[in-house]
């Protein structure tokens, strides 16, 4: 009977094999994430009160200041994310992950040497250009996760993602206060470098580049001929969008948030008070990130991405009401729920549609279209917020966020994401309590 079933046997063990190695290096590459974006995100949300400390008047200069680093950011990552997918393709997505966070931690540690605003401004355009954890984590986990535990895997690391948002400034707030922004930086940068270390030593990849000569009459493809074949693909160009626009408003937004806390608390130490708020919001979404990322299976991603975009417009309208801290505050992680429904779905979106030999191409193009709409939102809502009032930026954003849930919704119609079968939510709640009932009865007897 045993010598019967060892063919049986030797199958599942090996299948039970093949799961370990995806397995430890997702869950290695999702610790070192959570450790780099805590390092980041315990200086980054401070950096608005941090050129307060410079020869910066007041909060509207403040405002447009940290409008202008925000912008300096997104143009150099707009420009190098092309440069980086067609690297990770060519020479494997583990060498871009190690890059972005050893490149990313090194600028970090630069602000806390900077004694001018400017400096400040060049180490943005740097990390800009050298950073980008989350493209290079999204897309190393998108090529070596099966594609069962894709929606699964992607999820947590958007929750990771967003679990390091939360962290970092509960950390930093507090670090600031008591150390200075100078041991922060240094602490934070040192970090990410030792993030970086460990995805190099730890995590392995099995690349083989794609061979693509025989596309081109015996010449390996080039970018712009490989960019030129996705952008023709309907269902990319709509996401493309879809996500650029929805940077672009998240952008506008992005300056003003930690200013108009500033403006609610008055005399207030705002650190630790800005740090908790910021640490909630991450926490929450990243909480929603997991949870919609299987839910969209019940749901439908179109439909999944629709909620997200229209509760982050009606949330963001209720901020620009808000009267006191708290219900800014409030609202903040509220809205942290929504947009933790955005982020994973449009990421699982483009995973299903793009092959993936293609995939680190497409997601630098991603990085790079959602950079360039970032690149242009901070100085857009740093004007109109030093000009019109911060209140003013809420509303704007808000209306624009509607109309692209509408477009969207309008522009997917058609389009096919070979999605599972969809799940049948209430049913599936109805037999679940029905199983519950079942077993209490025979428990019971």
């Amino acid at each position: 009977m045993l010598l019967g079933n060892w063919p049986e046997c030797l199958f599942s063990r090996s299948l039970a094999g093949m799961e370990r190695p995806w397995r430890r290096n997702f869950y290695i590459l999702l610790a070192a994430e959570l450790f780099a974006i805590m390092g980041f995100q315990a200086v980054q949300p401070f950096l608005p009160y941090y050129i307060q400390e410079f020869n910066v008047a007041d909060l509207a200069e403040a405002l447009v200041w940290t409008g202008y680093m925000g912008t300096a950011g997104g143009i150099t990552m707009a420009i190098s994310s092309p440069i980086w997918g067609t690297m990770a393709d060519r020479f494997g997505r583990k060498a871009m992950v190690v890059r972005s966070m050893l490149g990313g931690g090194l600028t970090v540690i630069f602000m806390a040497y900077a004694v001018t605003v400017e400096q400040i401004l060049v180490a943005r355009a740097l990390q800009g250009a050298l950073a980008g954890t989350v493209t290079a984590c999204i897309t190393l986990v998108s090529t070596t996760t099966p594609k069962q535990h894709l929606g699964y895997a992607l999820g947590l690391m958007q929750g990771t993602f967003m679990l390091g948002s939360s962290l970092g400034p509960l950390l930093g707030g507090p670090f600031i206060e008591h150390f200075g922004y100078y041991n922060c930086f240094l602490v934070s940068g040192v970090l990410v470098l030792l993030a970086g270390v460990a995805v190099k030593l730890w995590v392995h990849e099995d690349f083989q580049p794609e061979d693509r000569s025989g596309i081109n009459g015996g010449e390996r493809e080039s970018f712009y001929q490989g960019a030129m074949r996705l952008f023709r693909m309907r269902a990319f160009l709509i996401m493309l969008t879809c996500m650029m626009l929805v940077q672009f408003a998240f952008g506008v937004i992005m300056p003003v948030v930690p200013l108009f806390l500033q403006q609610l608390a008055g005399e207030e130490d705002i650190l630790t008070l800005a740090g908790l708020v910021f640490s909630l919001m991450g926490l929450v979404g990243a909480l929603s990130s997991v949870v919609f990322g299987r839910w969209s299976e019940y749901f439908g991603a179109r439909q999944t991405l629709l909620g997200g975009l229209v509760s982050t417009a009606v949330l963001l309208a209720l901020q620009g009401l808000s009267i006191s801290v708290l219900m800014l505050g409030a609202l903040m992680v509220l809205a942290g729920l929504a947009t933790g429904a955005i982020r994973p779905v449009t990421s699982s979106i483009i995973t299903r549609i793009v092959a993936e030999e293609d995939r680190g191409k497409a997601f630098g193009i991603v990085t790079s279209a959602t950079a360039f709409g970032w690149a242009l939102g901070p100085t857009v809502g740093a004007y109109i917020g030093a000009i019109w009032g911060f209140r003013t930026v809420f509303f704007i954003t808000a209306a624009f966020f509607s109309v692209v849930a509408g477009w969207a919704w309008r522009a997917m119609v058609d389009v096919e994401l070979e999605e599972p079968a969809r799940r049948a939510w209430l049913q599936t709640v109805r037999n679940r309590l029905a199983e519950r009932r079942e077993n209490k009865l025979k428990n019971s007897e």
